[in-house]
Protein backbone atom coordinates (compact mmCIF):
# COMPACT_ATOMS: atom_id res chain seq x y z
CA UNK A 1 0.00 0.00 0.00
CA UNK A 2 1.46 3.32 -1.06
CA UNK A 3 1.13 6.35 1.21
CA UNK A 4 1.46 9.90 0.04
CA UNK A 5 2.87 12.62 2.19
CA UNK A 6 0.72 15.72 2.28
CA UNK A 7 2.61 19.02 2.01
CA UNK A 8 2.65 21.14 5.12
CA UNK A 9 0.69 24.37 5.35
CA UNK A 10 4.00 26.26 5.38
CA UNK A 11 5.15 24.58 2.16
CA UNK A 12 1.87 25.39 0.41
CA UNK A 13 2.04 29.03 1.52
CA UNK A 14 5.61 29.41 0.33
CA UNK A 15 4.77 27.90 -3.05
CA UNK A 16 1.98 30.44 -3.56
CA UNK A 17 4.01 33.40 -2.32
CA UNK A 18 6.84 32.45 -4.70
CA UNK A 19 10.46 31.93 -3.61
CA UNK A 20 11.50 35.39 -4.80
CA UNK A 21 8.86 37.20 -2.72
CA UNK A 22 9.46 34.99 0.31
CA UNK A 23 13.25 35.25 0.18
CA UNK A 24 13.65 38.53 2.15
CA UNK A 25 11.59 37.17 5.04
CA UNK A 26 13.48 33.87 5.07
CA UNK A 27 16.81 35.67 4.97
CA UNK A 28 15.73 37.86 7.89
CA UNK A 29 14.58 34.98 10.11
CA UNK A 30 16.37 31.81 9.01
CA UNK A 31 13.36 29.51 9.27
CA UNK A 32 10.20 29.04 7.23
CA UNK A 33 7.87 29.19 10.24
CA UNK A 34 9.40 32.43 11.53
CA UNK A 35 9.46 33.92 8.03
CA UNK A 36 5.73 33.27 7.62
CA UNK A 37 5.05 35.06 10.91
CA UNK A 38 7.12 38.01 9.70
CA UNK A 39 5.24 37.99 6.39
CA UNK A 40 1.93 38.05 8.25
CA UNK A 41 3.18 40.98 10.33
CA UNK A 42 4.20 42.79 7.14
CA UNK A 43 0.65 42.40 5.80
CA UNK A 44 -0.83 43.77 9.03
CA UNK A 45 1.55 46.73 8.96
CA UNK A 46 0.69 47.37 5.30
CA UNK A 47 -2.99 47.47 6.27
CA UNK A 48 -2.32 50.03 8.99
CA UNK A 49 -0.37 52.17 6.53
CA UNK A 50 -3.27 51.96 4.07
CA UNK A 51 -5.56 53.33 6.80
CA UNK A 52 -3.17 56.17 7.60
CA UNK A 53 -2.63 57.14 3.98
CA UNK A 54 -6.41 57.17 3.45
CA UNK A 55 -6.72 59.76 6.22
CA UNK A 56 -3.84 61.79 4.80
CA UNK A 57 -5.07 61.71 1.21
CA UNK A 58 -8.62 62.79 2.04
CA UNK A 59 -7.43 65.64 4.27
CA UNK A 60 -4.80 66.73 1.73
CA UNK A 61 -7.05 66.79 -1.30
CA UNK A 62 -9.86 68.59 0.53
CA UNK A 63 -7.47 71.23 1.88
CA UNK A 64 -6.06 71.84 -1.61
CA UNK A 65 -9.48 71.73 -3.25
CA UNK A 66 -10.86 74.44 -0.96
CA UNK A 67 -8.07 76.84 -1.87
CA UNK A 68 -8.10 76.00 -5.58
CA UNK A 69 -11.83 76.67 -5.82
CA UNK A 70 -11.34 80.16 -4.37
CA UNK A 71 -8.26 80.84 -6.51
CA UNK A 72 -9.75 79.58 -9.76
CA UNK A 73 -12.89 81.65 -9.37
CA UNK A 74 -10.81 84.78 -8.77
CA UNK A 75 -8.70 84.45 -11.92
CA UNK A 76 -9.47 86.75 -14.88
CA UNK A 77 -10.82 84.88 -17.88
CA UNK A 78 -9.54 85.55 -21.41
CA UNK A 79 -11.42 88.21 -23.33
CA UNK A 80 -14.72 86.97 -24.69
CA UNK A 81 -14.82 83.89 -22.47
CA UNK A 82 -17.08 83.11 -19.52
CA UNK A 83 -15.68 83.81 -16.05
CA UNK A 84 -13.83 81.01 -14.32
CA UNK A 85 -15.74 79.17 -11.63
CA UNK A 86 -14.97 76.85 -8.76
CA UNK A 87 -14.77 73.87 -11.14
CA UNK A 88 -10.99 74.03 -11.39
CA UNK A 89 -10.65 70.37 -12.41
CA UNK A 90 -12.86 70.76 -15.48
CA UNK A 91 -11.85 74.32 -16.40
CA UNK A 92 -8.60 75.35 -14.73
CA UNK A 93 -7.17 78.84 -15.10
CA UNK A 94 -3.50 79.40 -15.94
CA UNK A 95 -1.04 78.22 -14.76
CA UNK A 96 -3.00 75.37 -13.18
CA UNK A 97 -4.23 74.18 -16.57
CA UNK A 98 -0.69 73.50 -17.77
CA UNK A 99 0.07 71.46 -14.67
CA UNK A 100 -3.10 69.38 -14.83
CA UNK A 101 -3.19 68.93 -18.61
CA UNK A 102 0.41 69.01 -19.91
CA UNK A 103 -0.54 67.50 -23.29
CA UNK A 104 -3.80 66.99 -25.23
CA UNK A 105 -3.52 63.28 -24.46
CA UNK A 106 -2.70 63.67 -20.77
CA UNK A 107 -5.64 65.30 -19.05
CA UNK A 108 -6.29 65.12 -15.30
CA UNK A 109 -9.93 66.03 -15.91
CA UNK A 110 -10.56 63.30 -18.49
CA UNK A 111 -8.75 60.67 -16.41
CA UNK A 112 -10.62 61.58 -13.22
CA UNK A 113 -13.92 61.72 -15.08
CA UNK A 114 -13.35 58.31 -16.65
CA UNK A 115 -12.59 56.71 -13.28
CA UNK A 116 -15.52 58.47 -11.61
CA UNK A 117 -17.96 57.22 -14.24
CA UNK A 118 -16.60 53.69 -13.96
CA UNK A 119 -17.01 53.72 -10.17
CA UNK A 120 -20.50 55.22 -10.48
CA UNK A 121 -21.55 52.35 -12.74
CA UNK A 122 -20.12 49.83 -10.28
CA UNK A 123 -22.38 51.05 -7.48
CA UNK A 124 -25.23 48.77 -6.50
CA UNK A 125 -28.31 49.50 -8.65
CA UNK A 126 -30.20 50.44 -5.47
CA UNK A 127 -27.64 53.14 -4.66
CA UNK A 128 -29.13 56.64 -5.13
CA UNK A 129 -26.14 57.70 -7.25
CA UNK A 130 -25.78 54.57 -9.35
CA UNK A 131 -24.90 55.71 -12.85
CA UNK A 132 -24.96 59.38 -11.85
CA UNK A 133 -22.87 61.85 -13.83
CA UNK A 134 -19.73 62.83 -11.87
CA UNK A 135 -19.83 66.13 -10.02
CA UNK A 136 -16.90 68.24 -8.82
CA UNK A 137 -16.50 66.24 -5.61
CA UNK A 138 -16.36 63.00 -7.61
CA UNK A 139 -13.65 64.42 -9.84
CA UNK A 140 -11.57 65.61 -6.89
CA UNK A 141 -11.90 62.19 -5.23
CA UNK A 142 -10.57 60.49 -8.38
CA UNK A 143 -7.47 62.64 -8.84
CA UNK A 144 -4.37 60.58 -8.13
CA UNK A 145 -2.16 61.18 -5.11
CA UNK A 146 0.75 61.84 -7.46
CA UNK A 147 -1.11 64.74 -9.07
CA UNK A 148 -1.48 66.51 -5.72
CA UNK A 149 2.27 66.13 -5.16
CA UNK A 150 3.02 67.71 -8.55
CA UNK A 151 1.06 70.85 -7.66
CA UNK A 152 3.49 71.69 -4.83
CA UNK A 153 6.87 73.42 -5.29
CA UNK A 154 9.85 71.08 -5.03
CA UNK A 155 13.62 71.42 -4.87
CA UNK A 156 14.05 70.34 -8.48
CA UNK A 157 11.91 73.23 -9.74
CA UNK A 158 14.94 75.53 -9.80
CA UNK A 159 18.62 75.46 -8.91
CA UNK A 160 17.81 77.51 -5.81
CA UNK A 161 15.11 75.12 -4.66
CA UNK A 162 12.23 77.56 -4.95
CA UNK A 163 12.25 79.49 -8.18
CA UNK A 164 9.73 81.35 -10.38
CA UNK A 165 7.75 78.35 -11.58
CA UNK A 166 4.09 77.45 -11.98
CA UNK A 167 4.00 75.64 -8.64
CA UNK A 168 5.52 78.62 -6.85
CA UNK A 169 2.82 80.92 -8.19
CA UNK A 170 0.10 78.52 -7.08
CA UNK A 171 1.68 78.22 -3.66
CA UNK A 172 1.98 81.95 -3.09
CA UNK A 173 -1.48 82.79 -4.39
CA UNK A 174 -3.47 79.80 -3.17
CA UNK A 175 -1.97 76.60 -1.80
CA UNK A 176 -0.03 78.08 1.11
CA UNK A 177 -3.39 78.69 2.75
CA UNK A 178 -4.04 74.93 2.69
CA UNK A 179 -1.11 74.54 5.12
CA UNK A 180 -1.50 77.49 7.49
CA UNK A 181 0.63 75.86 10.19
CA UNK A 182 3.76 75.30 8.09
CA UNK A 183 5.16 78.03 5.82
CA UNK A 184 7.81 76.05 3.95
CA UNK A 185 6.49 74.56 0.68
CA UNK A 186 9.61 72.45 0.14
CA UNK A 187 9.04 70.62 3.41
CA UNK A 188 5.35 70.12 2.63
CA UNK A 189 6.32 68.73 -0.78
CA UNK A 190 8.88 66.44 0.85
CA UNK A 191 6.24 64.98 3.18
CA UNK A 192 3.69 64.42 0.43
CA UNK A 193 6.23 62.98 -2.00
CA UNK A 194 7.59 60.38 0.42
CA UNK A 195 4.06 59.37 1.46
CA UNK A 196 3.18 58.95 -2.21
CA UNK A 197 6.23 56.76 -2.68
CA UNK A 198 5.26 54.67 0.34
CA UNK A 199 1.75 54.30 -1.03
CA UNK A 200 3.12 52.86 -4.27
CA UNK A 201 5.23 50.38 -2.33
CA UNK A 202 2.26 49.28 -0.24
CA UNK A 203 0.13 48.85 -3.37
CA UNK A 204 2.66 46.29 -4.62
CA UNK A 205 2.86 44.52 -1.23
CA UNK A 206 6.57 45.14 -0.94
CA UNK A 207 8.46 44.05 2.20
CA UNK A 208 8.70 46.70 4.90
CA UNK A 209 11.09 44.82 7.14
CA UNK A 210 14.02 47.12 6.27
CA UNK A 211 11.95 50.32 6.11
CA UNK A 212 11.80 52.97 8.82
CA UNK A 213 8.01 53.00 8.84
CA UNK A 214 7.85 55.22 11.93
CA UNK A 215 9.55 58.02 9.99
CA UNK A 216 6.76 57.83 7.41
CA UNK A 217 4.22 57.84 10.23
CA UNK A 218 5.80 61.05 11.51
CA UNK A 219 5.65 62.59 8.03
CA UNK A 220 1.93 61.81 7.87
CA UNK A 221 1.34 63.34 11.28
CA UNK A 222 3.37 66.45 10.45
CA UNK A 223 1.58 66.94 7.13
CA UNK A 224 -1.80 66.72 8.86
CA UNK A 225 -0.63 69.05 11.63
CA UNK A 226 0.36 71.59 8.97
CA UNK A 227 -3.21 71.48 7.66
CA UNK A 228 -4.94 71.47 11.04
CA UNK A 229 -3.44 70.62 14.45
CA UNK A 230 -6.68 68.99 15.58
CA UNK A 231 -6.64 66.58 12.66
CA UNK A 232 -2.95 65.85 13.14
CA UNK A 233 -3.38 65.12 16.84
CA UNK A 234 -6.38 62.90 16.16
CA UNK A 235 -4.42 60.95 13.56
CA UNK A 236 -1.51 60.43 15.96
CA UNK A 237 -3.95 58.95 18.47
CA UNK A 238 -5.76 56.55 16.13
CA UNK A 239 -2.98 55.30 13.84
CA UNK A 240 -2.14 51.62 14.42
CA UNK A 241 1.34 51.97 12.94
CA UNK A 242 3.34 52.55 16.18
CA UNK A 243 1.70 49.62 17.97
CA UNK A 244 2.19 47.19 15.10
CA UNK A 245 5.81 48.25 14.65
CA UNK A 246 6.44 47.34 18.29
CA UNK A 247 4.83 43.95 17.76
CA UNK A 248 7.26 42.85 15.06
CA UNK A 249 8.07 39.14 15.57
Amino acid sequence: MTSTTQPTVEAVLVSHLSPARFAPYLAETGSVAAAIKLYRWNIELSGAIHESLAIVEVALRNALDRQLQVWNQSRPAPAGQAPYGTNWVERPAAPLGALLNPTPHKSTYLSARYRAIADSNLRDPSHPRHGAAPNHDDLVAHITFGTWVKLLPSKKDSQYGFGPNKQRGLWVNALKDAFPHHPDPLVVHHWTQRLHQLRNRIAHVEPLIATDVISYHRSAARLLLSIDPTVGSWYAGVSRIPRICKERP
